[in-house]
């Protein structure tokens, strides 16, 4: 019986992979070269899937920063200030991914789709108050259904990458190869932005369009800077490598200018040697905080120090807004004032709000998700949060004994903890580039939290 199972699974694995070359090899026949390049990947991406699940987690992990974007319409509404609805090669091969898995485990009963992990029932909270919300604006004519929609999915696909790495991680070496790839990626997008200093013009990820967005390269470099640095804190093994990268990708962070990503680093560099108990190296991250902030242009380049400036130094004809009690630039009055305003707008729908996009555009996310999806949306989204503080507290207890997983975790925490502050002033918690990388790393997170203590330091990883 077992072997008629299995060659019937053989069967279906061939006819599966028959449907895709036939499928492929109509779409190319009038597709043109873009689509034929997101087709081609698509379909290997479909493949790899199917034969084997970790070498897609590979190809994806690439693709999060790597893939150009396909523009597929503007926002309808003057509150999205008339921005491009973009989707990118990585939406498409999750979604590929994701459906391949799905046709595995019908054929492989033992795979488990969503598998149980304490992060489950936020998770569902969440996605199902961001529809619930977004399907009440449609219905009142808030929300366009083809923005709405494809803004929701991208939330949804944040957690399928959670869910397949969850279920596709198994061991230390497995999960020490995924963060291979993902330092690898890091590295590239760092030499490609240090290559745009020269340029005088703030540098952005690759594949950003022709305006780019600086911003989202520093939230995500903030996430790497933490996560590496916790790596490099504690584990001596891996400091020839580590360190210099840091470098590279401290320098390619400065030159984003961006100063809510220098607020998240803040915290980052305080907690960074308090996770990893490197007190002495705090002590020095204290002293270089105090000289940054008396004199900046003795540690910092003057572009940064000039940006940095810029922000209560800025005089115009216009209104600008107050922080205590000094003059602010007119992108933060901006940001301030829309704050006011959807503080306000939440008590017209205060229980599910707009629904997603059905406000004007907004970067703060705290804000943004308050009046696009009210009370629940924010009440479910801080949940989520706290889990995620959560499982990560408990993956730091799991693994003290390994350098690499402690340090891996340490940092990722104080990663995290810097982009709850960068979401301040951005949308941070639904950037796809941010976004992607970092639910990898809550499950990966995952796995660690329910390893098991050895004797002599080791660590056992729950299969």
């Amino acid at each position: 019986m077992t072997s008629i199972a299995g060659e019937r699974q053989n069967i279906s694995a061939l006819v599966m992979v028959a449907g895709v070359a036939i499928a492929v090899a109509f779409f190319l026949a009038s597709a043109d070269t873009r689509s034929s390049v997101v087709i081609i990947f698509g379909a290997m991406a479909c493949v790899l899937a199917f034969m084997n699940a970790e070498l897609s987690i590979y190809f994806l992990i690439v693709a999060m920063l790597l893939s150009p974007e396909l523009e597929v319409g503007q926002t309808e509404r003057g509150a999205s200030l008339g921005r491009a609805v973009t989707l990118r090669v990585d939406d498409f091969l999750i979604l590929v991914i994701a459906v391949t898995w799905f046709l595995k485990s019908v054929l492989y009963k033992e795979i488990n789709l969503l598998k149980r992990t304490s992060l489950n029932t936020a998770i569902f909270l969440y996605v199902l108050v961001c529809v619930l919300s977004t399907m009440l604006g449609m219905l009142e004519g808030q929300v366009v259904v083809k923005t709405g929609s494809l803004f929701v999915l991208k939330y949804i696909e944040y957690f399928v990458i959670f869910f397949m790495a969850v279920n596709i991680t198994r061991d230390k070496v497995q999960l020490r190869r995924f963060l291979v790839v993902v330092f690898l990626v890091a590295a590239i997008v760092a030499m490609i932005a240090i290559a745009q200093i020269p340029s005088g013009q703030r540098v952005s990820a690759p594949f950003e369009g022709a305006s780019g967005e600086p911003n989202t390269l520093g939230g995500y470099l903030l996430l790497m800077l933490g996560t590496l640095g916790g790596i490099a804190f504690v584990d001596k093994r891996y400091r020839l490598l580590t360190v210099p990268l840091l470098c590279a990708m401290m320098t390619a962070f400065l030159y984003t200018l961006s100063r809510a990503s220098y607020l998240g680093f803040i915290p980052l560099l305080l907690l960074l040697p308090m996770l990893t108990r490197k007190y002495i190296m705090l002590l020095t991250v204290s002293l270089f905080l105090i000289v940054a902030v008396a004199v900046p242009q003795s540690v910092l380049p003057p572009s940064v120090v000039k940006r940095i400036a810029f922000t209560f130094t800025q005089r115009t004809k216009n209104e600008q807004a107050k922080v205590f009690g000094r003059t602010v630039d007119t992108s933060t009055t901006a940001r301030l004032i829309y704050m006011q305003a959807a503080f306000d707008a939440f008590f017209d729908h205060p229980i599910l709000g707009w629904g997603v996009t059905g406000w004007h555009f907004l970067d703060s996310q705290y804000f943004r998700t308050l009046v696009e999806t009210g009370f629940l949306g924010l009440s479910s989204f801080l949940f989520l949060l706290y889990r995620v503080f959560q499982v990560t507290w408990r993956a730091r207890e799991a693994v003290r004994g390994d350098p690499l997983l402690f340090g891996f975790a340490s940092g990722f925490l104080a990663g995290f903890v810097g982009l709850m502050v960068h979401a301040i002033g951005s949308n941070t918690f639904i950037i796809v580039r941010i976004m992607e990388p970092f639910w990898l790393f809550v499950a990966l997170i995952f796995v660690l939290s329910e390893a098991t203590p050895r004797p002599g330091g080791h660590i056992a990883l729950p299969v």
